[in-house]
């Protein structure tokens, strides 16, 4: 008789992470290193083809590929940033019934130097462009696709642009009080 949670089980798959990652791993399971500080901001996309979306990101925005343990699944960073690149399936089915679709209008923003150049490049790359240069108060921008559709936007500052000076997430503990120095 088989075990009937067998087909529920994953298939196992060898995955060679980053050997910093695999380090960084170990030492924090032997207790080593105290746990790290709350990560960078993680942003999913849904794809229809891992291996367009992986060279898009890498080739063409500079993202490192940090493991792709399946071909379902990857996970990159880009400075502080990492992107999860899923294939929707099985496990994204919600209760509805609805699967995930790439595409849409939610996107990460990415900031680039030269937004003139940068967008040549990714033209001669083959890159599809949703919108040429926008130019705004503080940043001019431009919206291109990832191979699923996905909107990618990037910026480059203009005089009066800013950014928090610290990376660490301000919260209050309570949102029912508040101090009149704040206001």
């Amino acid at each position: 008789m088989t075990d009937p949670l067998e087909r529920l089980r994953m298939p196992i798959v060898p995955i060679e992470p980053r050997s910093e990652f695999a380090e960084a791993l170990l030492r924090r399971i032997q207790g080593a290193e105290p746990p790290a500080p709350p990560g960078p901001a993680t942003v999913r996309y849904f794809v229809g083809d891992l291996d367009a979306a992986l060279a898009f990101y890498r080739d063409l925005l500079g993202f490192e590929v940090e493991l792709r343990p399946s071909p379902m699944f990857a996970m990159l960073y880009r400075g502080d940033l990492r992107l999860l690149l899923t294939v929707p399936g099985e496990p994204h089915v919600l209760p509805d019934g609805t699967l995930p679709q790439p595409g849409g209008h939610n996107r990460i923003t990415l900031r680039v130097d030269d937004l003139a150049s940068t967008l040549a490049q990714l033209r001669r790359a083959g890159a599809r462009l949703r919108t040429e240069v926008v130019v705004g108060v503080t940043v001019n921008s431009a919206l291109l696709e990832d191979p699923a559709g996905n909107p990618v936007e990037l910026i480059e500052p203009r005089s009066g642009y800013h950014e928090r000076a610290s990376a660490e997430p301000r919260f209050r503990e309570d949102p029912s009080t508040t101090n009149e120095e704040e206001q």
